[in-house]
Order: structure tokens, then C-alpha cells, then sequence
């Protein structure tokens, strides 16, 4: 009898031009938490995808509790026990937490086509009791939270009886609270003998509530290790294939003149009376907990929600910003929390997406320049070193790092001067992290000012010149980076007063 509940040996999947995986190693015991890591574009994915039935895999062999098996399709690999949670919920947003739990295997009433409602209400209490989980099983799912859909993913699994669950990215969009909640879940599941992979590229979280760890980079199987016997460095290490000898390669500039001005932006039910300025030479940090007004005022800056008070100056003189068109030709560019969403089009390509904002410049006489489109798209790509086959690539077919990097050659293509990142390095690997760090060095460089918006802590203290802390829509204060710290950050995002905190 083997002790897996799970082994894929060998296993390549090749695409045209490509080979996503090439001898793929996994294995999975019952009751364990085995932790998938590496770069964006390491394979991951594409042997997720293999393993839940999306993907045929070319060669290499997959067994389940010691027999092999071939998975023809997602419906397939449910009835062996397997199950998926994407990033992207696959849940019908307006029916119930009991119907997504049970759409297409809805219970009837003995020999008629009903749905026996009151059954599968008790079925679905039944499994979320399991998890551990209080949630109305009648409550739509677009109204529960994030977190709330995540446990109805889980559930679902759970009612295919599933011994293996893997969990892409579970934690991408959970508050702190959420994720403890999350950890509590699978530490339930855990005792249930469910194993579980576990998709991450926050590497703490690996050493809160991985068993194993197993590290692929360019497609290829790196090693398998047990959490104990590592340390993130090594991790790193290993993803990478290089000493990453600074996490945060931060460059200090010269502070300039001042560029951008917001006095008393405010938007009711969003924000209040918030005011900052930018300068050449520096990155700004705007950090607070989640809800605390970040993002809402990146969109009034960006023109995309309407303010109700306030100034926003630019170079010395007071401008106007009803719309991300005002924003644009003033020279502001605004890369979005969600790139996949309002950042790309996704099913254009890197060509269309990179000249998109600013395409206007590139007709003559009503027909768009392909000659000179294709020349600004590719030094783009080169200059950022975008990795795709082709500028015709789609965008959706890009790792989450070169998406994000299609996103700022958008925004330096309409030659902004003031560029607000917000979450620049949400769901990218450490690796591309690093790169897109450097880009923005070479941004400032340039003379252009960043207002980085970012939750992560580490990354707002190693790469910020001054960090402003937002709390329940104010300005709770400002520190410089010298006088930065963990503490003090988290004090005022938590509404205690700057006085406090020194």
C-alpha cells in the first residue's frame, strides 16, 4: 500500500513553440499541505491543470493511491476525488451558497424532476458544519464576502468527497482576518486526511501551514523539500536560480521640484479632506488596511470616480480631472489593482494593449501606423523585457509579471509623468517582483513621479522615499523612510496619532 494519495511522475505537456512542463514531479500524502512554488511561467499551472482534467498531459504517468489513472476532464478528475479552487471562483454569483454547492447534482424528490429543497438545504448545512463554517445556506452568493466564497469553493469540493484540493492563489484577496480563517479551515481539513496543494507566491505563508515544498522553475521539477529543512532564502533561491541578493533594490535619487499636488480631495463615503504632494526623484507609498480609502483616491486622482471637494495641481497650475481621458493628456497614468480586469484587454495582444491609451498618436489620415506600432511595441518589450514569443501574443497567455509589465509600457507610451501602481506586484512571483522594482528606479531616474499604493508592508518600507498611512479615509500621517517601521505604520492604520507613535 503506498503512502500517497497522489504521485505524478515525469509528466511534460509541450505547446506549439513551447514545452510548459518537462518532467513534472508531484506527490501528495493524505492529510498534508504540499506547497507548489515558482516563478510566474515555472509550469505551475499547466500542471494543475493537468492534474484537475483541463489539459491532456503528452507523457509521464499519474497514480492515485497507488493505481494509474487517466484523467480525460475536470468532470472526470472530480469523480476520482480531485478538485480545483481557482483565483477565479467558479460560482454563479445570484444563486444560493446550498445550489452552487450542489448545481447539476441538485437532490429530487423520489420519481419526479422537483428539487428536494429542504434536503439539499440539510445536505449543505451538513458539509459547511464539517468545514466548520457558519453561513446561511439560503444567502446569495454575490452577497457574501470574498472569504465567504472562497469557503463555498471548498464546500463544493468537499461534497464530491474530494481527497485532493488544490487551492490556487487561496489568500490573493483576503484580509488578515480572512487568511486566519483560511489557516483554521485547512488545519480542519487536514485532520480529515484531505490533502492538499497549495499554490502560493506569499513564501510566509508556506512556513505557516506547508508540510512540503516543491520549487519548479522554467517548466522544469527543481526539488522537494519539507518546510523545516529550508528558510525563504533558499526557496528564493531555488525559483530563481540566482542569488537575489536584494529583495528591494532601492536606489535613492535626488528629492526635485514638487510635480503633483492634492489638497482636500474628498468624495463622500470614500474619503476625507486628503492631501499629499509628489516630487521628482522619489516613491511615494500610500499604505493602510483594507477599505481604508487607497484605492478610491487613486481613482479620483485618475479621474475615474468624481470627487466633491478639492484641488489637484499639477506643475504649479490647478487642473481638472473628470475623466481618465483629462488624466491621461495631463500626463497622469494609473496601473489598477485588478490588471486583468481594467488594466489589459486580455483576448488583444501585447501590441494592441501596449498602444492602446495612446493610440490616437499613431493615425494619419483615419488609419493607424501598423509600421511604426509594431517598432514602438517591440522596444518596449525589449526595454522592459517582456517575455512573449511575439507582440501578436495575447495578453491572457502572458504570466501575471510580463502582464503587469504590457500594463506600464501602456502607461509609458503616453509618456506620463505621475504614475500611480496600485498593488504593482499583487500575484507575481519574488523574481518578477524584483524586476518590476527596478523598473521603477529607472522610472524615477527618468524624472518620473510613482504614488505606490501597496498593502504589503515589506514592500512599502524597502522601496518608498516617505510613506503616507490612510485610515477610515483620512491621512492618519506621514513618515518619512528613515523613521519607517512595521509598527509604526500599523499603529497609524490602525487610528492611533502620530504623537502616539513615536
Amino acid at each position: 500500500m503506498t503512502e500517497f494519495v497522489l504521485e505524478m511522475r515525469d509528466v511534460t505537456k509541450r505547446f506549439p513553440g513551447v514545452v510548459a512542463v518537462k518532467n513534472g514531479n508531484l506527490d501528495l500524502r493524505p492529510g498534508e499541505v504540499h506547497c507548489l512554488v515558482g516563478e510566474n511561467g515555472a509550469g505551475k499551472s499547466t500542471l494543475m491543470k493537468i492534474l484537475s482534467g483541463a489539459q491532456p498531459l503528452d507523457s509521464g504517468t499519474i497514480r492515485l493511491s497507488g493505481e494509474e489513472v487517466h484523467i480525460h476532464s475536470p468532470h472526470h478528475a472530480q469523480q476520482l476525488g480531485i478538485s480545483m479552487i481557482y483565483q477565479e471562483f467558479n460560482l454563479s454569483p445570484y444563486l444560493s451558497v446550498a445550489e452552487n454547492i450542489f448545481l447539476g447534482r441538485e437532490p429530487r424528490i423520489p420519481k419526479t424532476p422537483f428539487i428536494n429543497w429542504k434536503k439539499m438545504y440539510a445536505d449543505a448545512r451538513e458539509i459547511l458544519g464539517r468545514i466548520r463554517v457558519k453561513l446561511d445556506v439560503r444567502k446569495p452568493v454575490n452577497e457574501c464576502s470574498v472569504a465567504q466564497q472562497q469557503m463555498v469553493e471548498i464546500a463544493k469540493a468537499i461534497s464530491f468527497n474530494s481527497k485532493i484540493i488544490v487551492m490556487d492563489e487561496p489568500s490573493a484577496t483576503l484580509t488578515d482576518h480572512e487568511l486566519e480563517a483560511l489557516f483554521e479551515l485547512i488545519k480542519e481539513l487536514k485532520r480529515q486526511d484531505i490533502g492538499m496543494i497549495y499554490i502560493s507566491h506569499r513564501l510566509e505563508e508556506i512556513f505557516a501551514i506547508g508540510d512540503r515544498v516543491t520549487v519548479m522553475r522554467d517548466g522544469e521539477y527543481i526539488a522537494t523539500k519539507p518546510v523545516t529543512d529550508v528558510s525563504r532564502e533558499h526557496i528564493i533561491r531555488m525559483m530563481v536560480g540566482r542569488e537575489l541578493t536584494h529583495e528591494f533594490p532601492k536606489e535613492v535619487f535626488e528629492r526635485g521640484k514638487e510635480r503633483l499636488r492634492v489638497e482636500s480631495l474628498s468624495r463622500k463615503g470614500a474619503f476625507n479632506n486628503v492631501s499629499f504632494s509628489l516630487h521628482e526623484g522619489e516613491i511615494v507609498g500610500l499604505t493602510g488596511l483594507v477599505g481604508a480609502g487607497r484605492t478610491e483616491v487613486a481613482r479620483a486622482v485618475f479621474g475615474a470616480d468624481a470627487i466633491d471637494a478639492g484641488t489637484i495641481t499639477l506643475d504649479g497650475k490647478t487642473i481638472t480631472v473628470k475623466s481618465p481621458q483629462d488624466a491621461i493628456r495631463q500626463g497622469i497614468g494609473l496601473l489598477t489593482e485588478d490588471r486583468k480586469n481594467q488594466g489589459l484587454i486580455l483576448g488583444m495582444s501585447v501590441r494592441e494593449n501596449t498602444t492602446l491609451a495612446n493610440l490616437r498618436s499613431l493615425v494619419k489620415w483615419l488609419f493607424v501606423n501598423r509600421a511604426k506600432e509594431k517598432q514602438i511595441t517591440g522596444s518596449f518589450v525589449k526595454e522592459l523585457q517582456i517575455k512573449t514569443p511575439t507582440i501578436e501574443q495575447t495578453a491572457q497567455n502572458l504570466s501575471g509579471g510580463n502582464q503587469q509589465k504590457v500594463v506600464l509600457a501602456k502607461w509609458l507610451f503616453t509618456e506620463s509623468k505621475i504614475l500611480i501602481f496600485d498593488e504593482p506586484t499583487r500575484g507575481i512571483d519574488v523574481g518578477a517582483k524584483v524586476e518590476i522594482y527596478k523598473l521603477m528606479n529607472e522610472l524615477v531616474r527618468k524624472g518620473v513621479c510613482i504614488l505606490m499604493i501597496s498593502s504589503e508592508l515589506p514592500e512599502v518600507l524597502g522601496m518608498c522615499d516617505r510613506i503616507l498611512v490612510m485610515h477610515e479615509g483620512h491621512i492618519a500621517g506621514e513618515l518619512s523612510r528613515a523613521d519607517a517601521t512595521q509598527e509604526r505604520v500599523m499603529h497609524l492604520a490602525t487610528g492611533q496619532r502620530l504623537a502616539d507613535v513615536a
